[in-house]
């Protein structure tokens, strides 16, 4: 058995209800059609960077690009329920920061708090204030290059 026929023997063939909301406000419904890796339930599996939605009442197909996306939604129906409101957990308050744990590439584990906002995401790094008072470490920060593993234990609500 070659590489490639290793590969696809790890893979099983997806096929879920979809809507892919593109950055250009397109909205595509279908089946999502992709290869998942199989054995693998530690993590989610990667999405193609070309997405083929399968229209159920035309049949064609319409391709996307995963970049051109703002999200794929994975739905139980296409169709939108216009009486249903969205239950948000959290709508008194902002959840200003995030109880994490993180894990070092050096063994070392850290635990603290860190600001829930997109510079978690898109920056080089991260802010961490130590959860213990009487350490010696006041703040720390963290290049993502050397985190191995980052866990959201909870969430700071701040007070209005």
């Amino acid at each position: 058995m070659n590489k490639s026929d290793e590969s696809a023997a790890q893979c099983a063939i997806r096929k879920d209800l979809a809507v892919v909301q593109g950055k250009d406000g397109r909205l595509i419904k279908g089946v999502l059609h992709w290869h998942a890796a199989v054995g693998d339930v530690v993590s989610l599996p990667k999405l193609p960077d070309v997405l083929h939605i399968q229209h159920e009442a035309e049949g064609n197909t319409s391709t996307i690009n995963l970049a051109d996306a703002i999200a794929v939604f994975f739905v139980k129906t296409l169709d939108k329920n216009a009486e249903y409101e969205e239950v948000k957990f959290f709508s008194d308050g902002m959840a200003s920061d995030l109880w994490a744990q993180v894990f070092l590439a050096d063994g070392e584990v850290l635990e603290g708090r860190t600001e829930n906002r997109i510079a978690l995401l898109v920056e080089p790094g991260f802010w961490l204030r130590p959860a213990d008072s009487i350490a010696n470490n006041l703040m720390v920060y963290v290049p993502k290059s050397s985190v191995v593993e980052f866990h959201v234990m909870g969430l700071a609500i701040s007070q209005k």
